[in-house]
């Protein structure tokens, strides 16, 4: 995540995301975690690799950038090492690789090769509908509407909107009973977006939820009005029900784009009038001085409502309205039968696309789905050439060896599920793993948290063993590629020849993937700074993957 940026929401994979439903790879159900549990990753990754770290100086593209930005050698984890971790080639650079450091988005490289490993490629969410009474001819449904969330990271709003033309398209068109909610698959602490640092309205602070619709967040448009000269025009994406935006902004004819954003006031309160559907009216306002020079401008917002399913429920009504449907109840929780029948079902895209957005765009919200659903229970893996459904005993057996419960999937149900693939995929030949203890602390597997860290030494072993495991080519492809895309695209003294994810936070300047050296031979690379003028120390981390990549 490049300093906390607001990308990944709502540039390239937006646009992926509405295709995704008609882009599904014809995949068999992955085969049980055993390149994990038989232990022969472990003879790949051999604790004699590098037993004791060289004393040799940093090299001096290196040496001169951290002097530059004024960052000490101590603050800062370097390793390049060869991907095969064959014992008799050693690391051409290891320092400060067993100190445990904060990450940040680097994290996201053991949630999203963790969920390869275990739920395989081809996985996919589930979000079911059921009926609650007869479904008459006239499309008036006597009853509740039942829709259960499964955790999926990519129910966007063009998905939303298709999930629910699909009902229309089976005859439903008026709802009498209430539309309610199950999320019941993730059990979690309440979240406040403003807690990590202040910034509430920011979409990278969004929090899981079983049903997590288009990321909790619309897009405000701004933009000069082509029909009232001087004036500016703004919008709002997607429709919300219950909400007025009121926009008061003055065209400032000259200057400089700069911060517009700055210059805004942005305010969310609720507002007088009747509650609907159990709805309550709320106004967006947003107000001050915008530069003509900004030309359109998008703001992606983070919605502050009443409680986990205010967001929800207004997109869901918004979205039912927009295609000719009824209700004739509220948007509500609501527990979903022991005896419902699925009438219909929405099924995700499967991860091995998902993973592209997380890690290309640094996702925070998408990890943290993806992390909560390694806690679980086994699900049906879809064969999207035929949306059959099928549960393997082999998908049973592996959620039941890594730790998954029966119930709904928690935070620590899933700590203990992704450290426990980690670490017997970083294990030597005798057990051991570079990844125990401290040198692996997970959060909400997003790594916006100062709370998770981990170290250079742990984290090279856990991308040796992804360059050894069969899903090596869904997870190396999911990486930005340095100088073209992601979160990666500005590093140009590498272009082309790396796959990199990085992290950013206050304090905290990370990278890590793979290089391609001049020899042709790959490499394992790993940069982490730890200090106040970390973000002084980047030309540092794009130095560290130059000189990987000239190995001859």
């Amino acid at each position: 995540m490049t300093r906390l940026t607001l990308r990944p929401l709502f540039t390239a994979p937006l646009t992926h995301l509405l295709t995704w439903h008609v882009r599904h790879a014809v995949r068999r159900p992955w085969p049980p975690r055993w390149w994990l549990l038989s232990g022969l990753a472990g003879a790949w990754l051999q604790q004699g690799v590098w037993a004791a770290e060289p004393a040799a100086a940093l090299p001096p593209a290196i040496a001169s950038a951290l002097q530059t930005a004024g960052v000490p050698a101590d603050a800062v984890s370097l390793l390049v090492l060869p991907v095969d971790g064959a014992p008799a080639s050693p690391a051409r650079l290891a320092h400060q690789t067993q100190t445990v450091r904060q990450m940040a988005s680097v994290m996201k490289l053991f949630t999203t090769g963790a969920a390869l490993s275990t739920l395989g490629p081809a996985y996919v969410w589930r979000t079911d509908v059921a009926l609650g009474g007869p479904l008459k001819p006239n499309g008036k449904l006597d009853g509740p509407l039942y829709l259960r969330g499964s955790g999926d990271p990519g129910l966007v709003m063009e998905n939303v909107q298709l999930m629910m033309a699909r009902w229309r398209g089976a005859g439903l068109k008026d709802i009498q009973g209430d539309l309610l909610i199950d999320r019941t698959a993730f059990e979690l602490p309440p979240h406040d977006p403003a807690a990590f640092d202040g910034q509430g309205l920011k979409p990278y602070n969004a929090g899981p939820d079983a049903l997590l619709l288009n990321h909790q967040s619309v897009i405000l448009r701004v933009m000069p009005d082509a029909a009232r000269p001087g004036q500016v025009r703004v919008s709002m994406e997607p429709a919300l029900d219950g909400v007025q935006l009121q926009a008061r902004l003055q065209l400032k004819a000259t200057g400089p784009c700069g911060d517009w954003r700055e210059a805004l006031s942005l305010d969310m309160r609720p507002t007088s009038g009747w509650t609907q559907h159990g709805i309550r009216p709320w106004v967006l306002s947003v107000q001050g001085p915008y530069p003509a020079a900004c030309g359109a401008r998008d703001w992606p917002v983070l919605w502050q409502g009443e409680g986990a399913g205010d967001y929800t429920a207004r997109l869901l009504h918004a979205s039912w309205r927009q295609l000719g449907g009824k209700l004739g109840g509220d948007i509500k929780a609501g527990a979903w039968p022991a005896n419902a029948v699925v009438w219909q079902s929405w099924v995700s895209a499967p991860l091995g696309q998902q993973v592209r957005d997380i890690n290309k765009f640094s996702n925070n919200v998408m990890a943290r789905q993806l992390f909560l659903s390694m806690a679980l229970p086994s699900q049906p893996v879809v064969d999207s050439s035929t949306r059959s459904s099928e549960v393997t005993a082999s998908r049973a057996a592996s959620a039941a060896t890594a730790g998954a419960a029966s119930g709904p999937a928690t935070l620590d149900q899933a700590r203990a599920v992704v450290s426990q693939v980690v670490r017997q995929a970083t294990a030597d030949g005798n057990g051991h793993s570079a990844c125990e203890g401290e040198a692996l602390v997970l959060d909400n597997g997003s790594g916006l948290s100062r709370l998770e860290r981990s170290n250079a030494r742990c984290l090279g072993r856990w991308l040796q063993a992804m360059w050894a495991s069969p899903t090596m080519p869904e997870f190396i492809a999911s990486l930005p590629i340095t100088g073209l895309d992601g979160t990666a695209r500005k590093l140009q003294n590498v272009s082309g020849r790396a796959h990199i994810k990085t992290g950013s936070l206050d304090g905290v300047a990370a990278l890590a993937g793979y290089v391609e050296g001049d020899s042709g031979r790959r490499w394992v690379v790993v940069g982490v700074v730890n200090h106040p003028q970390a973000d002084a120390a980047r030309p540092a981390l794009a130095a560290l993957l130059g000189w990987a990549m000239k190995d001859q």
